[in-house]
């Protein structure tokens, strides 16, 4: 398993901590009923009353103790939680944020989803609700038995048994349901999977009239889901029904042997009292023990599932580590400072590959030349790998063979972000958020007037959209504000790669959905906005080719999902000049 954010030696250490502050709450309660038995018990002797005040100050350190030692376990272990849960959501968003947009093989959103909040909340109880607790009764039931032996020999072995007969109910129990409970966050994935499945295509289910087949998909992976959900609590309460037995049997086997020792004379009235008392303390702690046991797989499965998102290749590969860029005068050095004339970006002989789908390249041979002031086409059928050569620049995805270079110097020996910091993109599936209009085109630059903003909406033909907005650049977008329709929404998306003016811009079929005319316009309007940057037009218009200097074609791709000598009759992808 990955060393994950939040699970390495400092937390240990907290985790120590917030066991040792339990197990101190713990003993607080166990000596506040020994004490109160002894109090009572000899208070029906009528000791001396100095000798009682001794006890009733004890009672009273034990009483505040053990609320001080409890709130500050509870502090100390939410705090590491929330600390651990807190982490791996930063991490987890880091990591997403490379991997996600070349795709993430064997995962979707739905199960992302699962993973950024219920597994990572899993893993915050497997400090909360298991690690820490189950540290702390173990130690305080051995601290009880060795003091129960120290009053008794015979009465510290039975308190002894009766843990072990807790310890080993409670991990046969947990053994026996170990795998569905293991699944548990799985099953979770699945049906949040499913949910976001229906959320997506409801209508074409619905149109279809599929939506009695999705419904009942959803209840069998929920039925799957509360199956396993039920082996965790069945886990759970047969646990705490063996520690409960164990508890009892522990308190009737030190009164036994309490009597019999009261009867030899060996302890007094008041010791046997005491020994009850501390027994059935013990019994309250053991019976803590089957809560934290159950959940011991179920947090260990989540963290596994967030463990394995650090095993998918991305573009920190062995690659990045060739060479040490340092820190930003590196990039300055080497000419690649934003504030520099824009510097070229070359591809020679790039061999691109989907994630996850083995050695075989999507697309490879590609040699691609993006100099300020000279625009590039790029097209070529579907499936061709258009936006896979975007991924390699936006260093989305790193190149099997061949080389990339930024003004010179070796891109993949550079950090991502560095790279990124020097692209504009338009996705070919852009994305609104669910804020204003101004805030959706000002997240790449936030110095962007409104003036600015309007004139650029205008000259990609969005001028009448924006002036039929009551609210105008303060109006919200859909998904909860006002609809945008695919061509709006693509040109918004232009218009934001636009304004971030970073030197490279990398468009995505930018006209699609767009009619001729508006097409065009918005062409022109790129044309001009980008002189004396570099640009990369991807598109699959034949007519809009002839407003490019340079235009690269990309073949049929690879078939890397057919067996070897289908993918062979494929061919290899080349590119080529106009």
């Amino acid at each position: 398993m990955n060393r994950l954010p939040g699970l390495d030696r400092p937390a240990g250490r907290r985790l120590l901590a917030a066991a040792a502050i339990g197990v101190a709450g713990e003993l607080g309660a166990v000596g506040l009923l020994a004490t109160g038995a002894w109090l009572l018990l000899s208070a029906s002797l009528r000791p001396p009353v100095l000798l009682l005040s001794v006890a009733v100050g004890g009672v009273q350190l034990f009483s505040l103790g053990r609320a001080f030692a409890r709130y500050g376990e509870r502090l100390a272990s939410h705090g590491l939680g929330l600390g651990v849960q807190a982490g791996l959501r930063t991490w987890l968003y880091q990591r997403l944020a490379s991997l996600l947009p070349a795709g993430l093989p064997g995962a979707n959103q739905g199960d992302l989803l699962a993973r950024l909040i219920s597994d990572t909340e899993e893993a915050q109880d497997l400090v909360v609700r298991a690690a820490a607790p189950l540290l702390a009764a173990v130690a305080a039931w051995a601290v009880a038995a060795i003091t129960a032996a120290a009053l008794l020999p015979a009465a510290g072995e039975v308190v002894l048994a009766a843990g072990v007969l807790a310890l080993t109910g409670s991990a046969a129990a947990v053994t026996v349901v170990s795998r569905r409970a293991a699944a548990l966050p799985t099953a979770r994935g699945a049906v949040t999977t499913w949910i976001h499945q229906l959320l997506a295509s409801g209508e074409e289910l619905v149109a279809l009239g599929a939506d009695g087949w999705a419904l009942a998909e959803l209840d069998r992976r929920e039925r799957e889901l509360g199956a396993r959900t039920r082996a965790v609590a069945a886990a759970a309460g047969l646990g705490r029904a063996v520690a409960t037995l164990a508890g009892g049997a522990g308190v009737a086997g030190v009164a036994w042997v309490g009597a019999r020792a009261l009867a030899t004379g060996r302890i007094g009235p008041v010791e046997l009292g005491v020994l009850v008392f501390l027994t059935l303390s013990v019994a309250g702690i053991l019976r803590a023990l089957p809560d934290a046991a159950a959940r011991l797989p179920v947090s260990r499965a989540s963290v596994q599932r967030l463990a394995d998102l650090g095993h998918q290749p991305g573009p920190e590969g062995p690659r990045n580590v060739r060479s040490d860029p340092g820190s930003s005068s590196y990039l300055r050095s080497n000419g690649l400072s934003p504030r520099r004339p824009p510097p070229p970006v070359l591809l020679r002989e790039a061999a691109i590959g989907y994630p996850g789908a083995g050695p075989r390249p999507a697309v490879r041979g590609v040699d691609l030349d993006l100099v300020p002031g000279q625009p590039v086409a790029l097209t070529g059928p579907s499936g061709s790998g258009k936006t896979s050569v975007l991924f390699a620049l936006l260093r989305f995805a790193d190149l099997s063979a061949g080389q990339m270079t930024i003004g010179g110097a070796d891109a993949l020996a550079l950090p991502p972000e560095q790279v990124r910091a020097l692209l504009a993109w338009s996705p070919e599936q852009p994305q609104l958020f669910p804020v204003t209009l101004r805030a959706n085109l000002r997240m790449g630059a936030p110095q962007a007037s409104d003036a600015q903003i309007a004139e650029l909406l205008r000259r990609l033909r969005l001028g009448p959209w924006l002036d039929r907005l009551e609210q105008g650049l303060d109006t919200v977008l859909a998904p909860w504000g006002h609809p945008v329709s695919g061509g709006e929404l693509q040109r918004l998306s232009v218009a934001r790669a636009l304004l971030a003016a970073r030197p490279v811009l990398l468009l995505d079929e930018p006209t699609r959905h767009l009619d001729a005319a508006t097409a065009d316009a918005v062409l022109a309007a790129v044309l001009d906005a980008a002189a004396g940057r570099s640009l990369l037009w991807v598109t699959h218009r034949p007519e809009e080719l002839a407003s490019f200097p340079a235009v690269r074609r990309l073949a049929a791709a690879p078939c890397p999902w057919a067996a070897a000598p289908a993918a062979a009759r494929c061919g290899p992808p080349r590119s080529a000049g106009r």
